[in-house]
């Protein structure tokens, strides 16, 4: 008789490779992965993590790896996030600042490869496409685009904004598929030599704090941020242009594509010297289509046994960095509850539970506030409407997200698992 509990997690991304890498490791568990692509990969560039989500990298045991390749910014500067600038003038506003931590970021890729080889290739399968879940009484059963099926005791869903998982856990509790929205914002993206921005700022008699330190430069209905990768070599860019009167994408509209560089410096001309330069730097640049979902009312089935976690559960916009950063928080609380030894199979349901309990009101209002952060950098918002308002506010903005006790909220988690008489810690 097969003791161990049959555990699938579809979606190969960060947090969810992660959370499976951690897992593979307990005796009690069998972990496998399903992949839709050929192979691992991360689109985008570069990636900016919070205090939070450090935390939450090394408390699932990729400390070293993620030190290993992050950047920070060279002291002074080192413990600032972003700097706070007009994008008209690159009028210095203020600065957010994460002490110990500051602006820490990787390429996508690069993080993503530091995790593969810690989860056992023979317990991954790629090329695997969800189509639908069956659940009977005592499994589940996953069926594959390719025909083909796999049975387990709980599913976990980190498929993503586009989650297959989360419409069939919406459709057990009778409520209507929750699909991506498009925000009305479309943004830019590239990357580019810091050494060439620098020079260039240089020439041009203009603050070279620009090419130093992480920035968001601020305007009507458009801002630009900036930070280091790759060791200070590289300064990944991304350009943001809203308008959020138009959210509506016509059908088969592509989310990312190539984009001529012509027409992102027109959406920038008004602005800066220096903020144009940076754009005219990119060689190749692409544009995407910035979607999220609506915040959900339950990221657990009825049975409890299929759970959702990072933007299979919360996908948000981008504007507090914070996306992955909440992927890796669910993967901390999940883990750490699954983990335990003397779990059985009937008590998956309580594991859910708590792990809702702890994760869906926090998550839900990251993504309201990434929301709300982009409309604040845009210009948009009635509350602060001046850019002396905005960098006043901005400052201590963030602070609720990054000083928040992930290692509390576990405590709990795993003491509330302990008065139900489940497990022994």
């Amino acid at each position: 008789m097969n003791t161990r509990i049959r555990i699938a997690v579809v979606g190969g991304g960060i947090a969810g490779l992660a959370f499976a890498s951690n897992l593979s490791k307990h005796a009690h568990l069998d972990i496998q992965m399903f992949e839709a692509a050929a192979q691992f990969s991360e689109i985008g560039a570069g990636i900016s993590f919070g205090a939070n989500a450090v935390k939450a990298i090394e408390l699932l045991g990729l400390a070293k790896e993620y030190h290993t390749i992050a950047d920070t910014v060279a002291a002074p500067f080192q413990d600032v996030w972003f700097q706070w600038r007009n994008g008209y003038t690159d009028e210095y506003l203020s600065a957010s600042i994460a002490e110990g931590i500051g602006q820490s970021s990787v390429h996508r890729a690069d993080f993503l490869d530091a995790i593969i080889p810690h989860m056992p290739a023979q317990n991954v399968h790629f090329s695997k496409r969800l189509e639908s879940i069956e659940e009977r009484d005592n499994h589940i059963i996953l069926h594959f685009s390719d025909g083909s099926n796999h049975e387990c005791d709980y599913l976990i869903g980190a498929d993503g904004i586009r989650s297959v998982v989360r419409q069939y856990v919406l459709k057990t509790h009778g409520l209507p598929e929750v699909k991506p929205v498009f925000s009305g914002t479309w943004a830019y993206r590239g990357i580019i030599s810091y050494h060439s921005f620098k020079d260039a700022l240089q020439k041009m008699q203009g603050d070279t704090d620009l090419a130093d330190i992480p920035q968001m430069l601020l305007g009507k209905d458009k801002h630009i941020l900036t930070f280091p990768i790759r060791k200070g070599e590289q300064i990944n860019i991304v350009a943001f242009c809203s308008n959020r009167e138009d959210t509506v994408l016509p059908p088969d509209t592509p989310w990312t594509r190539p984009v001529d560089k012509a027409q992102m410096l027109a959406d920038f001309s008004d602005w800066s010297e220096s903020c144009q330069k940076l754009l005219d730097l990119i060689e190749h640049p692409t544009i995407w289509a910035l979607h999220e979902i609506e915040e959900l009312s339950t990221y657990q089935s009825v049975s409890g046994r299929v759970i959702l976690m990072g933007d299979a559960a919360h996908a948000m916009l981008p504007h507090q960095g914070a996306g992955a950063g909440q992927g890796l928080e669910d993967a901390v609380i999940l883990a750490g509850l699954l983990a335990k030894k003397n779990l059985k199979v009937d008590q998956l349901g309580d594991v859910s539970e708590i792990y809702q309990n702890s994760r869906l009101k926090r998550a839900c209002l990251v993504q309201k506030t990434s929301r709300e952060s982009g409309e604040i950098y845009e210009c948009y918002s009635s509350q602060y409407t001046s850019f002396a308002q905005i960098g006043e506010h901005l400052e201590h903005r963030f602070d609720w997200l990054w000083q928040h006790d992930l290692q509390q909220d576990l405590a709990n988690a795993q003491q509330q698992l302990q008065q139900l008489g489940i497990v022994t810690i």
